[in-house]
């Protein structure tokens, strides 16, 4: 298959002990069949150990319990006992496959790095350039036919590349560029739901082209000027499923401090990375089901949110960032709960996309 991935993808290196934030805690991870037959097998106390470890939720999934917060095969020097017994190849597919996120489209794989993971976090919110994507061919066949509609997948392919473009065109705001990308997705609805395909170059033109792209500018900007409001944003996030004790707690102290506007322009360079990062992950899942609106609008607020929440820390740094977003991550991105809640929140426009501008600055 053809993969496609982030340039620094090839740089990330899991920091094992020395993470400061492993990825054995706070989540229980469900055992793939295969590997769980395997554990069934392993001989002595260790396989009595590991075997100690599982557990069965009401769906009838196997798991590793969680013991104060973290796995049990977690030792105290951060390392796993099932690695250093088994080697990589003993892990289940999630553990050896953390935080590397894939989504098949027909012969295409693509890949992202989860930012829930610290090492993951500082190769993207570090990376001073525009993010680029490569590709390389890994050897497998095909596994099978995505739910495509070949037709809408050609062209919201193309759409996401200049969705990208636009939010790298540094010669605008970072505000400037988020506002143009809602617009931007509320048309490519439009032309999605009438499957007018046939229209798709103008409307690529129009955010491409500096002159017609400055007259969509001037109408977001006007509707920028309205009184920003985080609180709903706020609740949203507050009625969420939460994974760790530390989110629920940054929400408050967020909730006490009124906010004029999220994004701090003297880290556009990590709201751009982060967007294109929401953007890779989430854009493309349109393809199946056609809301490409409600998926554009979860980016940015998504970016929004980090912001909100980062303006509230007394130390705002670059690397005072990055904890913040791996835990907004793992809240958010690693509970699919969630993430279908904000797709339900934009698909009925309870939060609409307007909402958004005024918060962008």
């Amino acid at each position: 298959m053809r993969i496609l991935e982030p340039d620094y993808a090839a740089d990330f290196h899991c920091l094992a002990g020395a993470c400061p934030d492993t990825c054995c805690k706070d989540w229980e991870i469900i055992l793939d069949e295969d590997t769980l037959a395997r554990y069934q097998e392993i001989p002595g106390a260790f396989g009595d150990e590991v075997r100690a470890a599982l557990t069965r939720d009401a769906e009838g999934d196997t798991m590793f319990r969680l013991t104060d917060g973290h796995c049990p095969l977690l030792r105290e020097d951060g390392l796993c006992r099932v690695q250093l017994a088994l080697g990589e190849e003993g892990l289940c597919n999630t553990c050896r496959q953390h935080p590397r996120f894939y989504e098949e489209y027909g012969s295409t794989r693509e890949l992202t790095l989860s930012i829930s993971c610290p090492a993951a976090a500082k190769l993207l919110l570090e990376h001073d350039a525009p993010v680029t994507f490569v590709s390389h061919e890994d050897g497998v066949p095909v596994s099978g036919c995505n739910e495509l509609d070949p037709e809408r997948y050609l062209a919201l392919r193309r759409a996401r590349d200049t969705a990208i473009a636009l939010v790298q065109n540094r010669s605008l705001s970072i505000s400037d560029r988020l506002g143009l990308l809602l617009l931007f997705a509320v048309r490519l609805q439009k032309l999605v739901d009438e499957t007018a395909y046939g229209r798709l170059d103008a409307l690529l033109a129009q955010f491409s082209n500096p002159e017609r792209r400055n007259r969509a500018l001037s109408r977001i900007r006007r509707l920028r000027q309205k009184e920003a409001r985080f609180f709903p944003c706020w609740l949203i996030l507050n009625n969420m499923e939460h994974l760790t004790q530390e989110f629920p707690r940054l929400l408050d102290r967020r909730a006490s401090r009124t906010i004029t506007h999220a994004l701090d322009p003297a880290f556009s360079v990590q709201w751009e990375q982060l967007t294109v990062y929401f953007l890779w992950r989430y854009f493309l899942k349109a393809s199946v089901d056609g809301k490409i609106l409600s998926r554009v609008q979860s980016c940015v607020f998504h970016v929004v949110s980090i912001a909100a929440l980062f303006s509230a820390q007394e130390r705002r740094t670059p690397q005072a960032l990055l904890p913040l977003a791996g835990l907004y991550s793992k809240e958010v991105e690693h509970s699919e709960e969630n993430l279908h809640l904000l797709l339900r929140v934009f698909d009925r426009k309870t939060l609409p996309w307007q909402a958004l501008l005024p918060l962008l600055g």
